[in-house]
């Protein structure tokens, strides 16, 4: 069994924070993307769930919750330059 530690908390939330997708037109990160996923590999840390990527749908379909709409995805650091 993983043992969770302070510092894999904080390295996890860092993690987070620095590698995030977010839609291309608003910059929400409130996006989401269609896979497949084992439903009995998962780890549950501070109320978020994390499951054993199995996969991607054929389709790469994004989903931006802001925008009510399919979505585009980038990496926050190319969205943020492309806003500069």
């Amino acid at each position: 069994m993983l043992k969770l530690t302070k510092q894999l908390k904080a390295d996890l939330r860092k993690l987070k924070k620095d590698d995030l997708v977010v839609c291309s037109d608003c910059g929400s990160e409130n996006v989401t993307e269609k896979m497949w996923v084992d439903s009995n590999s998962f780890i549950s840390i501070d109320g978020e769930s994390y499951y054993k990527y199995m996969g991607e749908i054929d389709d790469n379909q994004y989903w931006c919750e802001d925008c009510y709409d399919m979505a585009h995805l980038v990496h926050i650091s190319e969205y943020k330059g492309d806003k500069k």
